[in-house]
């Protein structure tokens, strides 16, 4: 299985990509293959509603999230990552995740049947972003994406970037998470 990491982090080496790379760890010994996207690196224009989807055609837009979405429409796995800024994912995470519209709206296409979805949230707070957490779950990735859930990932109390590698609980979790797939 093909699987996409989205890192919505736009810092490098983020507790995103940190905690990422153990969950690809564990999901490569299971025989897939995991690419990385750091999409603040990315070209990736915002949806703008045009309805050409609808109408069967591709994403108006020819950038760097075409590659994307064409992975994801031909049936790869995805696990988005992104850290709480002011207490939701961050614009780089929410434009990819906008431009799956252009498969879900599109008559032509699909996710694919055996497709797997992954969350993981990274946050400075102690406690749990579960309200915020749960609604990303079940918009737009079981209500609209229909991808089988493998599990989430609440990684909390990380305030600098890279204190995820000092955090054996997170990294012990993520590899076992990426077992999943």
């Amino acid at each position: 299985m093909e699987i996409l990491s989205l890192i919505g982090s736009p810092r490098k080496n983020s507790n995103c990509e940190i905690i990422v790379d153990e969950i690809a760890k564990g999901a490569e010994e299971n025989g897939h293959t995991v690419t990385k996207y750091i999409i603040h690196d990315l070209d990736v224009a915002p949806c703008s509603g045009c309805e050409l989807c609808n109408k069967g055609n591709d994403c108006r837009y020819e950038d760097d999230g075409t590659e994307i979405i064409d992975k994801l429409a031909n049936g790869a796995s995805v696990i988005l990552a992104s850290p709480i800024y002011f207490g939701q994912m961050t614009a780089q995470a929410k434009t990819i995740v906008d431009r799956f519209y252009s498969i879900f709206n599109n008559p032509e296409k699909s996710f694919g049947e055996d497709a797997k979805a992954a969350i993981v949230l990274t946050h400075a707070f102690t406690g749990s972003y579960d309200p915020y957490l749960q609604l990303t779950i079940t918009q737009p990735f079981q209500n609209n994406l229909q991808m089988e859930l493998v599990g989430t990932i609440d990684a909390g109390d990380l305030k600098m970037p890279g204190e995820a590698k000092e955090r054996e609980d997170i990294l012990k979790e993520a590899y076992e998470f990426g077992k999943n797939f």
